[in-house]
């Protein structure tokens, strides 16, 4: 950890760090022009960092987060964490149903699951977060999205660049996505941030290579060793999911 988090200062003290984070700034500031955003945060890295630096631009911008049983045991201890370190107040949202039943239900890491994970982010995630964008009359959201997640997000950008409308009036704006995953713990280190421990706590991959969702795998994270690594470092989750008929 320590070499890592040289690194990551090593590269906050560079050209390119400060010019993402120039650019990054100058797409909040023509967000703001057209009316109140949300800022949608998960407590991943990347939806960290949008909080921070959208909330030092836009103070009084509204942080949304949505909670529910399937969620990471760091997940509410980190951003608990972080909101009394910064001083940010939260709105709290959550699905009208069990994540882990409905999981249980199509079981988890089947082809089942694949079928329905789509209806499930929309109603579980998705859903609540825009019904409290409505509530609190925001014209739209920041995201964490970046394009070197993967091949969609990058067409996404490609064609609709970092601030656009949606045919239903409402705007998405993702500041980060042309950051590089460096970027982005290069810029929690640089302010101070904690990093969420989920990083920290994987015997598969480096930080920078891992992704956080769900606390539970779908049938292509399993290829990568994620049911291992849950075993090791989360056995209470791995129980958990054992008891759900998950394959292992």
């Amino acid at each position: 950890m320590v070499s890592q988090t040289l690194t990551w200062r090593l590269h906050a003290a560079s050209r390119d760090y400060r010019l993402a984070v120039e650019n990054a700034a100058h797409i909040i500031d023509c967000a703001l022009t057209k009316g109140p955003f949300i800022i949608s945060w998960s407590g991943g890295k990347d939806s960290t960092a949008v909080c921070h630096i959208v909330k030092s631009i836009g103070a009084n911008t509204p942080i949304v987060v949505q909670f529910d049983d399937c969620d990471w045991p760091e997940k509410k201890p980190y951003i608990q964490a972080v909101c009394k370190a910064q001083g940010w107040i939260i709105h709290e949202v959550y699905p009208s149903f069990s994540v882990w039943e409905f999981a249980s239900k199509y079981k988890i890491g089947f082809d089942a699951l694949t079928d329905a994970n789509h209806s499930l982010t929309r109603e579980s995630f998705l859903v609540p977060l825009e019904q409290e964008r409505q509530r609190l009359k925001c014209i739209g959201s920041f995201l964490g999205l970046r394009s070197e997640e993967s091949r969609a997000r990058k067409l996404n950008h490609a064609m609709r660049g970092p601030l656009y409308q949606l045919k239903n009036g409402t705007w998405h704006c993702s500041p980060l996505s042309n950051w590089r995953t460096e970027t982005v713990f290069a810029y929690l280190v640089d302010h101070g941030i904690a990093v969420n421990p989920c990083y920290l706590k994987n015997a598969i991959r480096r930080p920078e290579e891992i992704r956080l969702s769900w606390a539970m795998p779908t049938p292509n994270s399993l290829t990568y060793g994620d049911m291992e690594h849950i075993r090791i470092y989360y056995p209470q989750q791995f129980r958990r999911l054992r008891d759900i008929a998950v394959p292992y």
